[in-house]
């Protein structure tokens, strides 16, 4: 399902469209014609370890990895009287639709036609989400003008393809003791889901997820803000770089007035952090993402003049003043400190793994949501991964054997993010994060 609507209007023509578009599905499954299994439950069936038997045990519950809202995903469509540029294209699955159909019906509420101006598509990241509309976007020729962090094309084909699932997923099972062949493995579980497709009569085309088939998508000019920004459209769109969801996001910024964040400061939820492995086996530096970077691009936006600005995320709701969510993602990481100290004591002298992290350790402490399913205790060692890696970084664990670590008794990314949230505090204390609303481009002062 698409649906779209003008969510706000500025000075000199801009108008703000936001799309919203549902994931959509492979045709069928919901009437029971096709029902695939978690990859992961498919493998973890295959194999019998210790630790396997006891996810069996703890984690067969149905529940979902990620809340309802991150189903609905939106992308932007910046209207300004000489450019049209949309921030990311949605799914592979729904962006055939937006692109040009709803860019055509934009442009006639507006009363021009399409081909009125150029068109430029920035992509803030290369999640499914995200980028994975590549195939219609590109199909607009050379009439669109791609932009995108280097990034984006490096991790597009790792993050988005079904048949890279589990290349992403290789520590994870390695925690879990199964020592495999990722590529047999792979292939074994495309040609599982493949034989079911065709029993039931449907393609795996039709899924919201990509396909290496799909390859990188295409990137016309690509955009390395670094901390600065890179001006757009004459410059009254800049484009921004905050890593930490994952390496070379970009957020957009247009008239100093409205701030499109993708993943980045959800009202409702934080964003997932990327781990160092996924980075490095893109063959992007570790250091490139992870909690001190996701620490880093809060404070960062905190010091900026963007306090009167709308922001316009990819999931959930339009709200007003990014830097609310920004301290809250601070104060948030500072909630899991005594948790995972709490894990990390009992590992002084016995090494631990990243999921027994994730899973809260012996006492199994509430660290992540990890109830109901494998898949959330996969999410939870994404983001613990992330935490053991700047640990280490920082040597408050020492690695004593490949991916086992103990604790050293040091805590300083603990006290880096406990600094970091004192004087955000001191500086924001104003703030009040759980204020939200969708914000009306009137209470802004501008005309709808």
């Amino acid at each position: 399902m698409i649906e779209w609507a003008e969510v706000a209007a500025g000075r000199d023509g801009l108008r703000i469209h936001r799309v919203d578009a549902e994931a959509g599905g492979i045709p069928g499954s919901a009437s029971g014609g096709l029902q695939l299994q978690n990859p992961l439950e498919l493998i973890l069936a295959r194999f019998d370890t210790p630790t396997v038997r006891w996810l069996r045990d703890d984690f067969t519950g149905t529940g979902s990895a990620v809340g309802l809202s991150s189903f609905s995903v939106a992308c932007h469509v910046i209207s300004l009287p000489d450019a049209l540029v949309v921030v990311d294209s949605t799914y592979r699955t729904t962006a055939g639709e937006i692109f040009p159909r709803v860019l055509e019906e934009i442009s006639s509420h507006e009363g021009r036609q399409l081909a009125d101006r150029p068109i430029q598509v920035i992509y803030t990241h290369a999640h499914f989400d995200h980028a994975g509309g590549q195939a219609a976007v590109e199909a607009l020729g050379e009439s669109v003008e791609i932009l995108a962090h280097p990034f984006t094309a490096k991790l597009a084909p790792l993050v988005s393809a079904r048949e890279s699932f589990l290349r992403t997923r290789a520590h994870f099972l390695r925690d879990c003791g199964i020592h495999a062949d990722l590529d047999e493995l792979t292939d074994g579980i495309r040609a599982h889901f493949l034989q079911l497709a065709e029993k039931a009569g449907v393609s795996l085309a039709k899924a919201p997820w990509g396909s290496l088939d799909d390859g990188p998508p295409r990137v016309d000019r690509a955009v390395e803000p670094g901390r600065g920004a890179i001006p757009v459209a004459d410059g009254r769109i800049e484009v921004l770089e905050f890593a930490g969801h994952i390496p070379g996001h970009l957020c957009v910024r247009v008239d100093q007035r409205h701030f499109v964040t993708g993943d980045m400061w959800l009202p409702a939820t934080t964003s997932l952090v990327t781990p160092g492995t996924t980075a490095e086996a893109a063959g992007i530096a570790a250091d490139e993402c992870g909690v001190l970077r996701y620490l880093e691009s809060s404070e960062r936006l905190l010091e900026l003049d963007v306090d009167e600005d709308i922001a316009y995320p990819s999931h959930e709701i339009i709200y007003r003043n990014p830097k609310r969510m920004a301290l809250r993602d601070i104060e948030l990481l500072a909630e899991r400190i005594p948790l995972i100290e709490g894990v990390l004591d009992q590992h002084r002298q016995e090494p631990m793994r990243v999921v027994d992290l994730a899973w809260g350790g012996r006492d199994q402490l509430p660290v992540w949501k990890v109830e109901g399913s494998v898949m959330r205790l996969v999410i939870a060692h994404d983001e613990a991964a992330a935490w053991v890696q700047d640990l280490v970084i920082l040597g408050d664990l020492r690695e004593v054997e490949p991916e086992r670590f103990v604790a050293t008794g040091s805590r300083t990314l603990f006290a880096r993010i406990e600094s970091a949230l004192e004087l955000t505090r001191e500086r924001h204390g104003n703030l009040e994060f759980r204020s939200r609303g969708r914000a009306q481009p009137e209470l802004e002062g501008e005309s709808a």
